[in-house]
């Protein structure tokens, strides 16, 4: 039934009554509410009904005869699409620094309406916040030829249209690849100085850095600069150590570029500038989503070394042999390295070994390509730890091995680990 009583107490407006049952009938609520108080209108003027024929000439409709009452300020939306035209001008004033190719309407409605809502809530009601949404963004979408998007938009529209404040959320966008670090020394990420933090001081000579440089730097700031971005953070799957070489086919990152005024880049030519920095490369950049980010950092893979390795005693090739299949499809237990202690829980991990090969290469030296669970500390599983690895290199041939050199030669994407943390 249609509750027409409430016209009464509210003067709602055309709009706002048909708002009241926006889920019945494939028509618009202004063309619903005018239908709807038309013929109540003709219904009231029939049976002589005085105080309906009044109420709905205060909500709006003209066409009663012999009633003229003064239309009042509807309560509900407070004329706020009668303002669009004014809203729209400020966000086209907003956007126009900002390059993008979808966006969303977010809509912000003041505590009072809400409470009015529920006060004259029905059950085929649409709220007055999905309709604002939904024709600003259709008015919006023609004006500026782009799409509305509820998944993944480029930047969302914050309005009030009560108080006609706007502001901007605008979306990181994301670039992924893959990256090899060619030379050694040069942490993954962004190493701030642990005296001052980044704020520079003498112990950092006042860089704010514990080192100048990283592969987040060297891939991150020239996309930054392409995009006019406020910052960015690099998302790996997984790190090596400073000392280690990201080679073969690279490893798996996600750029996220907060802010960016600038979307559509040409990635061909960021890779060309990136990789003639010389001590890292880039491959493959393209542009991805969010989920991506989650992927590539939440998803532990399958990876393969090559590991030159140092034994204080002569090492023969049937011990090599040995440690091979010792080696082969073996689960090793390790408790968090010393060196990392100060920054990792103390735990036992359990990752495994699926294949070693192990090459003489003179008296004191071998080179092992080992095949293994991601996560796995290599220069621990090689050294032992001081028993805190098991079993280990050291253990297994009963000599105290140390890893000179070390490089990740592949990450198997495709591969993830048997078992997890």
């Amino acid at each position: 039934m249609i509750n027409y009583e409430i016209l009464k107490k509210y003067p709602l407006c055309d709009r706002c009554f048909g708002r009241l049952y926006g889920k019945v009938l494939n028509t618009t609520n202004l063309v619903r509410g005018k239908s709807l108080k038309i013929a109540k209108a003709i219904e009231a003027e029939i049976n002589k009904d005085e105080e309906m024929l009044k109420a709905l000439s205060r909500s709006g409709v003209k066409e009663i005869r012999g009633v003229d009452e003064e239309v009042k300020e509807c309560p509900w939306c407070k004329g706020i699409f009668n303002r669009m035209d004014k809203l729209l001008e400020e966000v086209l004033e907003k956007v126009k620094d900002y390059e993008f190719n979808t966006f969303l309407i977010g809509t912000h409605i003041p505590e009072e309406i809400k409470e009015f809502e529920e006060e004259i809530k029905t059950e085929y009601m649409e709220s007055i916040k999905q309709e604002f949404g939904r024709e600003f963004g259709k008015l919006l979408a023609r004006t500026i030829n782009k799409k509305p998007d509820k998944e993944n938009p480029d930047i969302v529209i914050h309005i009030n249209p009560y108080t006609e404040e706007i502001w901007l959320q605008v979306n990181p966008l994301f670039i992924k690849g893959r990256y090899r670090k060619l030379v050694r020394g040069i942490p993954q990420t962004r190493w701030l100085c642990g005296f001052c933090k980044g704020k520079g001081c003498v112990y950092c000579n006042f860089t704010g850095k514990k080192y100048l440089v990283s592969v987040e730097e060297i891939i991150g700031e020239p996309i930054l600069k392409a995009t006019k971005g406020k910052d960015y953070r690099f998302h790996g799957a997984g790190r090596e150590d400073i000392d280690v070489r990201m080679l073969g086919n690279g490893r798996p990152f996600v750029i996220e570029i907060k802010e960016p005024r600038i979307r559509n880049i040409n990635l061909k030519k960021l890779e060309e500038e990136i990789n003639k920095d010389g001590r890292v490369e880039v491959l493959n950049l393209e542009f991805c989503r969010r989920k991506d980010k989650v992927i590539i950092k939440n998803v532990p893979h399958k990876k393969t070394y090559r590991a030159l390795v140092y034994c204080e005693d002569e090492v023969s090739e049937e011990e090599l042999k040995k440690l091979e299949e010792e080696l082969k499809n073996r689960e090793i237990y390790q408790r968090t390295p010393k060196r990392v202690l100060h920054r990792r829980a103390d735990l036992v991990r359990v990752r495994k070994v699926y294949k070693v090969e192990a090459n003489k290469v003179d008296r004191n030296h071998f080179e092992l390509i080992i095949y293994c669970d991601g996560g796995l500390y290599i220069k621990e599983l090689i050294s032992g730890d001081e028993g805190r690895t098991k079993p280990s290199v050291s253990s297994i041939l009963n000599k105290q091995c140390i890893c000179k050199e070390l490089d990740v030669i592949k990450v198997h994407d495709g591969e993830t680990n048997g078992r997890n943390e």
